[in-house]
């Protein structure tokens, strides 16, 4: 017992107090203890054989009366586990009868013990199944003062039937007839085609059990819906789909080992610049508008320093003189690319106004041609997940999340952005949410299936907009199996081996498709929009309530000059 870690031994026989001395004497040599008691019918097994962290070595005497009394409330109580190393002392060739009554799980350790002249001979008994024969392993020989010989091998399982749960796709449930492969999303895809490794591996049949639904907690009942439901309540063995990790399942069933990776993102089509900010703002520096301005300014003074000379050297009679509300005008007029209300007559002022004519061409030749260019570009602004709260993309996802991660930007999201949006506006079908992201100003957090539909549906130019932001980092999947399977180990084990000599990637390219690629650079033609010429409508409607305001202020001034100078003047005497 000493190899399989065990430090306590409890014997079950009825010896003489001399030879349970004498054993406890070479035991306590080897570093182990030992607990003696009696076989009888009023023994609570469960109450000296638990074994809930470290292994326990349980030595019976078949040759005791009560042993076979023993051994049945030990299987009653579950007692055969992966913790407990059974030794049954026999003293013929013949498997004891009571054995084949028994429960003896695949993944339990239960051996009979038959001493010879100069050595024991061990044999490991189990059953692959409830209600399957028992299976003996052939015998093997082990001599004192050296190790125990190494059991053979349980992975061949007989070809048994295990009944195992997957989930179908959405939209597969309601119409469901017959069941293959293509009722099945891409992630479960994968994990139905590596359990079937597994299952040639192991050699035994899945009989398939569908569900609609990954699992969830059911208000008022301990079960839950779905496929953990029927690993818990549902009689299903081992799952053929991958379900992420999640606490409130740990405690129902079993995880047995990590698969894929999971491949959840938010997905969107990078915005236009003009959806997520001014572009009327963006083609110059404010250095450039600062220049400009200072250039006119000073272009306005030298417009009116040569205007009052001229006027001072050729004075014309009746004619009032050009202020600076006329000048001022006048170059705004030329910056606007407008008529200017008074035009030079002396060269040197033309000189000026061809000056600020030629800048001003030249700035709104520059500026016109970088709108349109900003006009068909898209934004790269949003590459994060604070990024994409601070947008005015509107979000939703695949209703298959709940949000157990103390990560503060992603508990943010589902607070602000999907918890106060109607459920079904929030969380819904991929082909729905991939549509909606068409449209524009949309972001759907997606599966790995997502990208089928995109490569199908969307065009080449929209597949250049396509993006992604991950919000949960290194998420794996991983098959499951009822709680305390005795299947687990051999799972986990054939998993792992699977990634080792790279199936699960082989799996992973055959039927993941990949993120769409962008075959052309070359940009399409963009329709503009409201939106994108909207900053100027409101620059357009303030002027025309400027100018109505200033109408009204001068209609109402003047009707008060003229009332001013209708009334008589008192007459003095």
């Amino acid at each position: 017992m000493k190899n399989h870690a065990a430090s306590t031994t409890v014997i079950s026989a009825c010896w003489n107090h001399h030879d349970v001395v004498q054993l406890a004497q070479v035991c306590s040599v080897h570093g182990l203890r030992i607990q003696s008691r009696s076989p009888d019918n009023n023994t609570d097994m469960a109450s000296f054989l638990r074994a809930d962290v470290y292994p326990l070595a349980v030595v019976v005497d078949l040759a005791c009366e009560a042993s076979s009394y023993v051994l049945k409330m030990a299987s009653e109580q579950k007692l055969f586990t992966r913790l407990h190393h059974w030794l049954l002392l026999v003293d013929t060739d013949e498997v004891p009868a009571v054995l084949e009554f028994l429960h003896l799980p695949l993944d339990s350790h239960v051996s009979l013990a038959r001493g010879g002249k100069d050595h024991v001979l061990l044999q490991d008994v189990y059953h692959v199944a409830r209600g399957q024969p028992l299976i003996v392993t052939a015998p093997r020989y082990w001599q004192p003062s050296t190790n125990l010989p190494q059991p053979p091998s349980r992975i061949n399982y007989g070809g048994i039937s295990i009944r195992t749960v997957t989930v179908l796709a959405e939209g597969t449930w309601e119409n469901f007839m017959d069941f293959q492969l293509r009722h099945l999303n891409t992630e479960s895809k994968v994990q139905y085609v590596l359990m079937g490794h597994i299952a040639e591996m192991l050699n035994f049949r899945m009989d398939v059990c569908l569900t609609n639904t990954w699992g969830y907690p059911i208000n008022g009942s301990k079960c839950f819906n779905g496929a953990v439901g029927m690993l818990q309540c549902g009689g299903c063995e081992i799952g053929a789909t991958g379900l992420l990790f999640k606490t409130e399942r740990m405690a129902v069933i079993d995880y047995a080992g990590e698969t894929i990776a999971f491949r959840g993102a938010f997905m969107f089509l990078k915005p236009s610049l003009s959806e997520v900010s001014v572009i009327y703002e963006l083609p110059f520096d404010t250095s450039v508008w600062i220049t400009y301005t200072v250039t006119v300014a000073v272009l306005t003074i030298v417009l009116m320093f040569t205007r009052r000379v001229y006027q001072h050297v050729n004075p014309s009679p009746g004619s009032s003189p050009v202020g600076w509300g006329d000048t001022i005008m006048d170059s705004l007029a030329i910056v606007c690319q407008q008529d200017a209300l008074h035009s030079p007559k002396n060269i040197s002022s033309r000189v000026v106004f061809f000056c600020m004519l030629l800048l001003t061409v030249f700035l709104i030749t520059s500026y016109s041609a970088t709108i349109v260019s900003l006009l068909q570009t898209s934004s790269d602004s949003i590459n994060t997940l604070s990024d994409l709260m601070r947008s005015p993309l509107k979000l939703s996802m695949i209703d298959i999340f709940v949000n157990e991660t103390t990560d503060p930007e992603v508990t943010k999201v589902f607070k602000e952005k999907l918890y106060t949006q109607p459920f079904e506006e929030a969380f819904t079908t991929e082909e729905v949410g991939i549509e909606k992201i068409r449209k524009g100003l949309f972001a759907f957090h997606g599966l790995a299936g997502s990208y089928k539909i995109i490569s199908d549906t969307y065009e080449d130019h929209e597949k250049c907009r396509f993006k992604e932001i991950e919000m949960f980092s290194s998420l794996h999947i991983s098959f499951t199996a009822k709680k305390g399977s005795p299947y687990i180990p051999h799972i986990k084990e054939r998993t792992c081996w699977l990634r080792e000599v790279g199936l699960v990637d082989r799996e992973n390219r055959r039927w993941f498709y990949q993120k769409p690629k962008c075959e052309t650079a070359e940009q399409n033609f963009v329709s503009v929009g409201i939106q994108d010429f909207y900053p100027a409508l409101v620059v357009m409607a303030y002027g025309a309530v400027f100018s109505i305001g200033m109408l009204i202020m001068e209609v109402l001034y003047y009707r008060k000059k003229e009332f001013s100078s209708c009334v008589p003047h008192k007459i003095m005497y």
